[in-house]
């Protein structure tokens, strides 16, 4: 039996979509990171919080954010890629951390802040998921490896029903968003199309690049 997307205790997910990953001066192009194709996520996350306002469907994103002196980094700041803090990467306060201007939320929206590439990791996303009696969840955004899979597994494992927007995600390498949309497709979720997205929603964006 094909899972089906519906509007009904569904919630949008739209996975740090922030200055760092997305924007000439964020610090993953300061890393060497092609941060273009990260960008490349932008217009599809758009038309998929455009289409979930008008299906009424809660938009809900995700901040990756470190503070200041980094403690909250754990091993991977301190011994995988030391480069997140020399940079000062998703610095908390910072225009680097901040959500893309063309994303901006929107009263009523929920920002979950977290420090690990999981969603769920020692947020209060899933509890308040409880309360709004959310079942479905939609995923767009960056990174398609690292945060979306990260978050897309963590959800599965939850019993929540996941679809990925094929077109709305982003990685920094062609082999690595690939092999991470297959794995997510094969067990963990369902990957649509933005198109597939908007019909089982009923909705049309001819206007929404």
């Amino acid at each position: 039996m094909t899972m089906e997307l519906g509007r009904d205790k569904t919630a949008l997910m739209v996975i740090d979509m922030q200055n760092s990953y997305c924007r000439d001066g964020g610090r993953m192009a300061k890393l060497g990171f092609p941060y273009e194709r990260l960008a490349a996520a932008e217009p599809g996350c758009k038309r998929m919080v455009a289409a979930a306002r008008q299906a009424g469907v809660p938009v809900i994103y995700t901040q990756y954010v470190y503070q200041s002196d980094f403690k909250d980094g754990g091993f991977i700041v301190n011994e995988i890629m030391p480069g997140l803090k020399e940079v000062g990467l998703c610095e908390v306060g910072t225009w680097d951390a901040e959500i893309l201007e063309s994303l901006t939320p929107e009263p009523g929206d929920m920002v979950v802040q977290k420090n690990r590439p999981s969603a769920f990791y020692s947020t209060q996303l899933e509890s308040v998921l409880a309360a709004m009696k959310i079942r479905s969840l939609v995923f767009c955004g960056v990174t398609t490896n690292m945060c979306v899979e990260t978050s897309v597994r963590d959800a599965s494992q939850r019993d929540f029903r996941c679809f990925v927007v094929s077109d709305a995600v982003g990685e920094v390498e062609d082999d690595r968003a690939e092999v991470a949309l297959t794995t997510m497709g094969f067990f963990f979720a369902r990957v649509l199309t933005g198109d597939e997205v908007l019909d089982s929603w009923k909705v049309e964006l001819s206007n929404v690049a």
